[in-house]
């Protein structure tokens, strides 16, 4: 493409203008984001595949959503699945079902978008090492305040120890994801007969970010020790009690790979929903048309969840957001602040989780 930008003098309004020509780079096309994923905990298989288009703007959370329709091949059967919906089946129940032996299972993804059909490479489930533990440690940095000011900001960097080696004696690969889920208590009320509220928040960490551990690049290693896998403000949030959920996930080779090069040619977001400069290996081809770029993968991982309770101490006393807070005049009933109705906190509920101690 050629664009024509003309300069001329302004001090010289009557002098030659000369047409300088350049070329720029045609603008990439959007691209479909097709993933998906089976994971397997003790009790369950689940299946979850969606569809979207990259986003213009780079490091864009999500993509543009489109329409799918998608199954899961597991040898000769096939069995649908619902788009951007998690399908549970008990492992007895889908080896009672479709047969095989849990040790040795492969799935294919296959998507239907837009007339075209859509196929995964077949992916093995690898089981997953069962982690040693987690811990947190404390760092403070400098960190610039919107009025300009320095101050100083601790961080919770949450850490996992972790054999590589799985129980049948393999080398995995690994990756996590990571949440917390804290709790808030209301401000206190002028109205004696005014009972606070307790919720309990659930924030998801580092969504988009690219978070593994290759076998390769710890040779000679059976384990891991204090890898961060996540960082957060310490704040209001550690006020009161504070539970990290790490779910540590099995990763393929060619998962490995995909990851890598995806953080590779977008270190600016390290998330699939944006038009990569080059072409991603995906695991997905369009039948129809094997030259079309596709981001997105499909994954199949063992996963094992664990937990940590990260007390006001472990964090360095940060205050409650409600600690110096003084009950306002007039209150309506749309009031944002949380230490008024902490049901107004994002992922909030009143419901105390199970695993709450």
């Amino acid at each position: 493409m050629k664009w024509g930008f003309w300069m001329g003098s302004i001090l010289l309004l009557s002098s030659c203008i000369d047409e300088i020509d350049l070329d720029l780079p045609a603008q990439q096309k959007q691209r479909k984001v097709i993933e998906g994923y089976v994971e397997r905990n003790g009790q369950d298989y689940l299946f979850w595949a969606d569809v979207s288009s990259t986003q213009g703007i780079s490091g864009a959370p999500t993509g543009q959503k489109m329409q799918g329709d998608f199954s899961i091949l597991y040898g000769d059967d096939e069995f649908s699945i619902i788009q951007d919906q998690l399908t549970k089946i008990p492992i007895v129940e889908f080896h009672d079902r479709y047969g095989g032996d849990p040790a040795s299972v492969t799935f294919q993804l296959v998507a239907y978008v837009e007339g075209d059909r859509y196929l995964s490479k077949r992916q093995t489930l690898l089981p997953v090492p069962r982690a040693d533990s987690l811990s947190v440690q404390l760092e403070s940095r400098p960190f610039l305040t919107e009025v300009g000011n320095i101050i100083s900001q601790t961080y919770v960097q949450l850490l996992v120890h972790t054999p590589l080696i799985n129980a049948v004696g393999t080398p995995v690969s690994l990756t996590w994801s990571v949440t917390s889920t804290f709790e808030f208590v209301e401000g206190t009320r002028s109205n004696p007969n005014y009972q606070r509220k307790t919720c309990y928040a659930k924030n998801d960490i580092f969504t988009n970010d690219i978070n593994i551990v290759a076998t390769q690049d710890f040779p000679g290693s059976d384990a891991i020790s204090d890898f961060e896998i996540a960082e957060v403000i310490s704040d209001y949030r550690f006020s009161s009690a504070n539970y990290f959920t790490v779910v540590q996930k099995s990763l393929t080779q060619a998962s490995v790979e995909y990851w890598k090069e995806v953080k590779a040619s977008n270190e600016r977001s390290g998330n699939i929903y944006d038009v990569f400069p080059g072409r991603i290996r995906s695991n997905i081809i369009n039948e129809s048309n094997p030259a079309e770029a596709i981001n997105g993968f499909f994954h199949a991982s063992e996963v094992d969840t664990m937990r940590l309770r990260v007390t006001n101490t472990m964090a360095g006393r940060p205050v409650s957001k409600c600690a110096l807070w003084v009950e306002p005049m007039f209150i309506t009933a749309d009031d944002p602040d949380p230490c008024l109705n902490c049901l107004m906190l994002a992922n909030s509920t009143t419901s105390r989780p199970h695993y709450w101690q």
